[in-house]
């Protein structure tokens, strides 16, 4: 059996600096890696192992924000006031547009990488003045969008050649079923769309799949009023 490993939950805001460290571990932490999930309990944690060389690109656990009269617990971190947490967190969600880059690093695994939010709720509760919350991070990876005029021009140097053996890729997408639709609401996700529709927040990548022109190159960024095919 490994030998056990002081575990720490902490986020840091790129962008500020700003850091958070968790005061209540959770239970477990869930891992999804190239469309597979595994479940890390990290309560009294001993060894973790992952495999060097797998990409890991989603995390998401359930927790408690505990309220000032647990403080002094033996299993309580440096306490803060849950609202606090609260806002600290809601400040990543996505601005303008653009998400908030931060680095999620948990002491004892070998998680330590920049992601983005992309699912956080929270529901007061109990008499200690607790919050309960659900939070999920993706992993950050740098993306490159092409200007349409570059692709046009890209297009017909081609083409003034010779035919195009292979259809580009956006012709090569077959169109979905027909299907229903899904106008976003403020506070979805994808994840919490698919997880609505389809009993599992993991499908999302069909929602995804089905909507790329509508939601474009980031699947984590989906705003209220954009309507979207919901594939069977």
């Amino acid at each position: 059996m490994g030998k056990k490993r002081n575990v720490e939950i902490y986020l840091k805001n790129l962008k500020t600096d700003d850091k958070l460290r968790f005061p209540m571990l959770p239970t477990e932490i869930n891992v999804k890696k190239s469309n597979q999930f595994e479940s890390y309990t990290i309560m009294n944690i001993g060894e973790v192992s992952i495999p060097r060389g797998t990409s890991l690109n989603e995390f998401s656990w359930s927790g408690i924000l505990p309220g000032e009269p647990r403080k002094g617990q033996p299993y309580m971190r440096k306490w803060k006031e849950p609202a606090k947490i609260y806002n600290w967190i809601s400040r990543l969600k996505p601005k303008d547009g653009k998400p908030v880059k931060v680095r999620l690093t948990i002491t004892g695994t070998p998680i330590n990488c920049d992601v983005y939010l992309s699912d956080f709720t929270a529901t007061p509760t109990g008499g200690y003045g607790d919050i309960n919350y659900s939070i999920t991070f993706v992993r950050a990876k740098t993306i490159k969008v092409k200007k349409k005029a570059d692709v046009k021009k890209k297009s017909s140097k081609k083409k003034s050649g010779k035919e195009l053996k292979n259809k580009p890729k956006n012709e090569e997408r077959t169109s979905p079923p027909k299907a229903k639709t899904y106008t976003v609401k403020s506070g979805d996700s994808l994840w919490k769309i698919a997880q609505k529709l389809y009993g599992e927040g993991s499908q999302y990548t069909k929602l995804y799949n089905a909507n790329k022109k509508v939601v474009g190159n980031n699947p984590n960024l989906i705003y209220p009023g954009q309507v979207l095919k919901i594939p069977s």
